[in-house]
């Protein structure tokens, strides 16, 4: 079971963002979270992580927080400043969900002194005199949550997870691995969701694993040699290799070990006396490191990051042949902490690929990490979420890398090179006017079949028509002409524009559609029974000045009724029709997709 969607609104500095995080494909993306510091990025995995440390409740006694508390804190404190409320709905596949409240007073309170009800199924199963509430239907999908925690890995790698550096200490290296103490009581699993310092349990389940392999595996056929002149017959054992299930988790630990090491020879295992039991690696049979763990402290960082997903998943109910086998969901906070350049851009990226049956989410900072996913991956291949807004978007667009490329470029040996990534990496970009047009385009996309159109271009909230203008004056000129992407302004159908190109730029204006009842902006889409739906769901939501008949200088005028969505409920409108919005509802936004079509196609 993989994590589906999450929706977050009013929770630090999120403001709104409803993010699509695997859509029913066999294998999910990857999800890079992305954006400077205080965007919201820890805040959107602490959410997340609550949720796998409450499933694993549902089943286990042995969880690192009680049953009945949550991993979060959840305080006042995290709602966004100048909003009443914050909510969070986490979706898994099989229709589990987990949603939270807090408020900034009483539900009772709220009501009676904000005259005002967020547009969410769950507001009522708050109870009226609190403030606070996390649910959950774990218990109506038991099965589907305990297959979820007992056939597959559920891991969250905080930021400040740790592993001694092999000089710290004598005692560090020296200190023998021992066989893993594992409980068969009821009710426990024997295994954690949050790793810190996993280097002594992979040690010892390492070794575990060879034990395994060769007390059990090994394969010894009997040959019966014939009887000769001289001898009677003789029974021949011949070396057979070894077949099982440690013997394929022995060879994925040693195909993780290339990539990490970036060596390709024969290399295998080796085991110390039972006075010094330790893990060392051959070398074309020859002694070549003599302690696993004693590498450097990116390569053990990454070893053992790694390791401990095929560790969790071999102590799941789950049988395991090749790292493909492999199921879970693993959160990994600034995965790129600590890891040089070359680990960053080849190895990190190469060992994520390595698990495809794997839902990775992690935070970066590192443009190099990015490019590396690019390569291993291909352009499509994971996703990147911009906070705090949570716009998908390409590694060129990613600030940090815009910041790389500025102080890379001052030696020759980078300025060629990430050139090159910026114009390779570039996707047509459509500015709208505003966040709310972003999320109409995404949820449009979903009902008229149109989610590829979106991918192949990088749609932004242009912050207002103003901005809009900004932009076109800026490279309405030749200027244009070296732009490494094409890039389109999509005005409002209210705005007074016409259509022009200049190389490179484009501006639109969204057609009107004069039948529909509201005339300005993009909610001039909507059709009108989708405006009679809104009215109905809370007449706030729709403003309506009637016809007059006005007399001017002395004659008759007829002005005519006008419609429109109240200026201060245009983001709880957009969350209504985001929420419960049909097909029917998002059909005229064909438009606006033709044009991007059209555009992107030239």
């Amino acid at each position: 079971m993989y994590l589906k969607n999450i929706e977050l609104e009013n929770n630090g500095p999120i403001d709104y963002i409803n993010l699509t995080l695997h859509e029913g494909h066999e294998n999910p993306k990857p999800i890079i979270i992305v954006g400077e510091n205080g965007s919201g990025k820890s805040i959107l995995l602490s959410h997340i992580v609550n949720c796998m440390i409450a499933a694993k409740q549902e089943i286990f006694e042995d969880v690192e927080v009680e049953r009945g508390k949550v991993y979060k804190y959840r305080s006042p404190l995290y709602v966004k400043s100048g909003s009443y409320y914050s909510f969070s709905q986490v979706n898994f596949s099989a229709s589990v969900s987990v949603t939270e409240w807090q408020l900034l007073q009483s539900r009772s309170d709220f009501e009676q002194n904000l005259a005002y009800t967020p547009a969410r199924q769950s507001w009522p199963q708050i109870p009226e005199n609190e403030a606070s509430h996390f649910s959950s239907n774990f218990a109506n999908y038991r099965n589907d949550v305990e297959k979820m925690v007992k056939q597959q890995c559920n891991l969250y790698f905080p930021v400040n997870r740790f592993e001694d550096p092999g000089w710290l200490n004598v005692g560090n290296l020296t200190s023998r691995a021992k066989y893993t103490d594992i409980k068969r009581i009821s009710g426990y699993s024997n295994r954690n969701i949050i790793c810190t310092s996993p280097l002594r349990e992979n040690r010892d389940w390492l070794l575990d694993v060879l034990f395994d392999r060769q007390m059990y595996e090994l394969q010894m056929p009997t040959l019966m040699l014939p009887a000769s002149e001289n001898q009677p017959p003789q029974m021949l054992r011949i070396f057979g290799g070894y077949r099982g299930q440690s013997n394929a988790i022995y060879e994925a630990i040693l195909r993780l070990l290339k990539v990490v090491l970036r060596e390709e020879g024969n290399i295998r295992f080796g085991i110390g006396n039972r006075k010094q039991r330790q893990i060392s690696i051959i070398k074309d049979e020859a002694a070549w490191i003599p302690n696993l763990f004693q590498l450097s402290t990116g390569e053990v960082q990454l070893l053992n990051l790694f390791l401990s997903i095929l560790r969790d998943f071999d102590l799941s109910d789950a049988s395991f042949n090749e790292l493909a086998d492999v199921k879970g969901i693993v959160v990994i906070d600034e995965i790129d902490a600590h890891l040089h350049s070359g680990h960053q851009i080849d190895v990190l990226p190469e060992l994520i690929a390595s698990f495809p049956g794997v839902q990775f989410i992690v935070t970066t900072h590192s443009p190099l990490f990015l490019m590396g996913m690019e390569r291993a991956l291909g352009e499509n291949g994971f996703k990147i979420i911009d906070m705090p807004k949570g716009n998908q978007i390409v590694s060129s667009d990613f600030s940090e890398f815009v910041s790389a490329h500025d102080e890379f470029k001052r030696t020759e040996r980078y300025r060629e090179q990430i050139g090159e990534e910026l114009i390779r990496l570039s996707k047509p970009i459509v500015f709208v006017e505003g966040d709310y047009d972003v999320r109409y385009l995404n949820r449009a996309a979903h009902f008229l079949g149109k989610e590829d159109v979106l991918a192949r271009v990088e749609v932004r909230d242009g912050d207002g028509f103003g901005n809009l203008d900004k932009i076109w004056k800026s490279y309405n000129n030749h200027i244009s002409t070296v732009l490494p992407g094409k890039v389109i302004l999509m005005y409002d159908c209210d705005i007074s524009k016409q259509n022009a190109d200049n190389s490179k730029i484009f501006r639109r204006v969204m057609p009107t559609i004069q039948e529909n009842p509201v005339k300005i902006g993009i909610e001039n889409l909507f059709p009108p029974a989708t405006i009679e739906k809104l009215e109905a769901a809370n007449p706030r939501f729709i403003d309506v000045r009637p016809q007059t008949l006005s007399r001017i200088r002395g004659e008759e005028v007829v002005q005519s009724a006008v419609t429109s969505v109240n200026k201060d409920e245009k983001r709880n409108v957009c969350d209504w029709l985001c929420l419960n919005g049909q097909q029917e509802d998002f059909a005229n936004f064909q438009v606006i997709f033709r044009i991007i079509e059209e555009i992107a196609a030239a």
